[in-house]
């Protein structure tokens, strides 16, 4: 496609299990989450993406675990359950977006409360994915991105130790702010808040 990529090197991921979760705010980032070659994790996407059929089929292969929208409350309430036991009982990380389904923009959109209940009930620890997509280079907003360098960094694990229901929101808001620090020190003249 024209871009060359950053990834960290593999030895820099744990080896425990763990809930990675990262920025989705570009059409790359599907390519180069899934070359990152992360032994025992499972991604979730989103059943939007159905419509995509070679990324379905690709998906499949390495065990997706496909969420619902939220506009069927019923089956997402039954993946957060099914997924949250399927990790309490293996020893799979899972990866999923904290932003989930939303208008893409150059910036770091609301957090989803979902995937972090999971976390916090398998026990889990976050480890932060930021995903570098300079604005100029997203193909979301243009078919004819400039050609740049785009990659993934491996940001600090947080533990889930001390967090509980009562202190989900703020324990939320505290990753948000991770990401939204990384990306207004690589976007100085674009911040997002």
């Amino acid at each position: 496609m024209g871009f060359k990529s950053f990834y960290p090197l593999l030895s820099k991921f744990p080896k425990h299990q763990v809930m990675y979760t990262f920025n989705h705010n570009a059409e790359q980032d599907i390519f180069l989450l899934t070359a990152l070659g992360l032994a025992n994790t499972r991604f979730v996407l989103s059943e939007k993406t159905w419509i995509y059929i070679p990324i379905v089929v690709s998906a499949l292969a390495i065990g997706t675990r496909y969420i619902a929208q939220k506009k069927h409350p019923k089956r997402r309430a039954r993946f957060f359950k099914n997924t949250t036991e399927f990790l309490k009982t293996t020893n799979y990380s899972i990866a999923a977006s904290s932003e989930g389904v939303h208008n893409h923009f150059h910036g770091i959109a609301s957090f989803n409360t979902g995937i972090y209940k999971m976390a916090l009930e398998a026990k889990l620890p976050i480890v932060p994915i930021y995903i570098h997509v300079p604005e100029e280079s997203n193909m979301n907003y243009s078919k004819y991105a400039k050609n740049g360098t785009i990659g993934i960094e491996l940001l600090e694990e947080i533990s889930t130790k001390d967090w509980n229901y009562n202190n989900l929101e703020k324990h939320i808001n505290d990753v948000r702010n991770v990401f939204v620090k990384r990306f207004n020190e690589l976007n100085p003249t674009n911040k997002t808040t």
